[in-house]
């Protein structure tokens, strides 16, 4: 915690989401390959809320039927949100055949976008 957040009262850093109550989040992006057919990209996207997304108890934000990107943050308030999670995300894309060029952004503050 920086100084500023010390001299914050434990009702006061939750209203300001700082300290123990920040939430982290991360963007992913990719392309699809060629263009994928309809039933197969819905398949996938199903696939990866089910899998990568809620396995973890995560939550996400986006799709898109021309590129695919979106938010990932926990699906618990002020549950922590890490690299392994980051990784796992990132990893269950990059194996997915109807994607390219995966890119998975780094772990930012979900209210104000900082690091």
């Amino acid at each position: 915690m920086t100084r500023a957040t010390h001299r914050l009262n434990r009702r006061q850093r939750k209203k300001k989401h700082v300290g123990e109550f920040q939430t982290f989040c991360f963007a992913v992006d990719a392309r699809y390959r060629g263009a994928p057919a309809r039933p197969a990209l819905y398949a996938m996207l199903d696939e990866f809320i089910d899998v990568a997304i809620e396995g973890q108890g995560l939550v996400f934000g986006g799709g898109g039927t021309e590129a695919f990107h979106g938010v990932v943050s926990s699906g618990v308030r002020f549950a922590p949100l890490g690299e392994c999670h980051r990784a796992s995300v990132g990893a269950w894309l990059e194996n997915q055949a109807l994607l390219e060029d995966v890119v998975v952004g780094p772990l930012i503050d979900a209210w104000t976008g900082s690091d």
